[in-house]
């Protein structure tokens, strides 16, 4: 099964959990856009995070004996769209923003307590957006996408002259951030805003780029704890053709290969991990998630509303009962 949010035919929002073959399984109504997702777990039951700079978040899940859990950031933080639970399922991680004093946030929550805040630590950079754990499930992975916004201003980007992204690493069970590590100065517009961990704990980002558009930094990174950031070989006319923009990325059940998206681009790309080279690009129309399939290769889901099943050489598209415009990303349950 999979997780995502969409546009309801009608204008409204959803959080839904389906299986391509069966059909939608849960569903819960948002009160505005959603954007992630994180599955609880054990426990049958996963959170549907808002959008940014949204203050909502929704339990919900075929698992769950009881009605939808709300829960909202507190008074002065909203979420960014993310969240990673511990793996024994008692804490959810989520990245916030702390918009008075501008500070990234991660927010702390028990699970076994109605979602209710117990901690929070620094983020160690402006504008956390996605988060992981490693492997050894202690160690958060955080791209702090180096964005400033308020909730009144909405998306407007606050900072755009002084962006400061970077990738850290930090311990869960003392809130220290272990290592931090930024990209060159000159691409400090080049936001760090999606991750996936790759076989042997290889972090791959995918960034958004907020300089002059007529430049075309490379856009997918890779990551080794003690190394340096290293940014992917990108062909130009496949860099050129994501338009600066990648949406989802998720390494495969394997953690050998890894598929983004960019809906701005309307394709899918990918690459190896183990040499770092790029494998393939297939064109996607609004390209949005990308999920891991047990079988290997990738879900695919289309803001037009489309379904595929995605490798590095085609996309195979679906036919699907569901109706709707699939918002930023899916998750595999």
């Amino acid at each position: 099964m999979f997780a995502a949010a969409l546009r309801d035919p009608d204008g409204g929002y959803t959080a839904s959990i389906f299986s391509v073959e069966d059909g939608e399984v849960s569903r819960v109504a948002l009160p505005a856009r959603g954007h992630s997702f994180a599955m609880r777990p054990g426990a049958g039951e996963c959170i549907a995070f808002a959008r940014r700079p949204g203050t909502f978040a929704v339990v919900f899940g075929p698992g769950m004996d009881r009605p939808p859990l709300w829960f909202a950031a507190n008074a002065d933080r909203h979420f960014y769209g993310h969240g990673v639970f511990s793996r024994d399922g008692r804490l959810l991680y989520s990245t916030e923003n702390d918009f008075e004093t501008r500070r990234g946030i991660i927010g702390v929550r028990d699970a076994t307590n109605g979602y209710r805040q117990i901690d929070e630590f620094a983020s160690g950079g402006v504008g956390p957006h996605d988060i992981a754990l490693l492997g050894d499930g202690r160690v958060l992975v955080v791209a702090n996408g180096g964005i400033q916004t308020h909730p009144d201003r909405g998306r407007e980007i606050l900072n755009l002259e002084t962006m400061a992204p970077n990738l850290v690493y930090i311990d869960t069970q003392t809130g220290e951030v272990l290592e931090r590590q930024e990209l060159p100065k000159g691409l400090h517009q080049l936001s760090i805003r999606h991750l996936t961990v790759a076989r042997g704990d290889r972090v791959v980002f995918g960034c958004q780029y907020k300089g002059p558009r007529n430049e075309q930094p490379n856009l997918i990174g890779f990551h080794k704890r003690g190394e340096a950031l290293k940014l992917a070989e990108i062909p130009h006319s496949a860099n050129v053709r994501l338009n600066g923009y990648v949406g989802s990325i998720c390494a495969d059940r394997f953690g050998g290969i890894v598929a983004a998206t960019s809906p701005k681009g309307g394709v899918a790309i990918y690459f190896d991990v183990s040499s770092e080279s790029f494998l393939g690009l297939a064109s996607f129309a609004d390209a949005s998630g990308a999920a891991r399939r047990k079988a290997g290769g990738f879900l695919l889901t289309s803001g037009s509303g489309r379904l595929a099943w995605g490798r590095s050489d085609r996309t195979q598209p679906l036919a699907s009962a569901l109706a709707g415009a699939w918002d930023n990303h899916v998750t595999r349950l």
